[in-house]
């Protein structure tokens, strides 16, 4: 009998570990005090490629801080199942190319199912998420797919990666892998 709940007691626990392995973070775990600024200067000298996308880093400074409390998260499509992001400082005007973020993708992956926050924004397909989820009022990005052209390499690893912005650069806090396919 005794050996029988021991048993038991190792096979809750396991599950219980397992179970929270592929538990997302919150977004709020990471939350970022936002605050307003008046007009934003994008530095396209800050960094070599912001002039080649100086349209998009301006737009995107139009509309305001989105993302890290002070921080314009902007991305535009590169091609097929790419997708290139920049990360203007709107207190200073610094533009980020994180290579975290240079061609993203997301198909050919199946992802984890419920494997995003429970406190992410609403989705317009959930079972198809964006390749790029962000808040204005978290340093956390969950990115859905594949990181930085992963998709180009021989062993690509998909999935969610969960990334907190350090204010220079990313860190990644998980991963909760998804599985390749043929098909996007």
């Amino acid at each position: 009998m005794k050996q029988t709940i021991l048993v038991l007691a190792i096979s809750i626990a396991a599950l219980t570990v397992n179970a929270s392995a592929q538990t997302a973070p919150k977004f709020s775990a990471y939350a970022a005090k936002t605050v307003k600024v008046k007009t934003i200067t994008v530095d396209l000298k800050s960094h070599k490629d912001a002039r080649m996308f100086r349209t998009n880093l301006r737009n995107a400074a139009k509309a305001g801080v989105n993302f890290a409390g002070h921080f314009v998260l902007v991305g535009w499509g590169c091609g097929t199942n790419c997708s290139q992001w920049a990360i203007i400082d709107a207190r200073n005007g610094k533009v980020y190319f994180p290579k975290e973020l240079a061609g993203t993708g997301s198909g050919f992956c199946e992802l984890a199912k419920d494997g995003l926050p429970s406190d992410a924004p609403k989705q317009e397909e959930p079972e198809y998420p964006d390749v790029v989820i962000f808040k204005a009022n978290s340093r956390l990005v969950a990115v859905n797919g594949y990181l930085g052209g992963g998709l180009n390499e021989d062993d690509p690893k998909c999935g969610h990666y969960f990334l907190e912005w350090t204010g220079t650069r990313f860190k990644q806090v998980k991963y909760i892998a998804g599985k390749r396919v043929d098909n996007p």
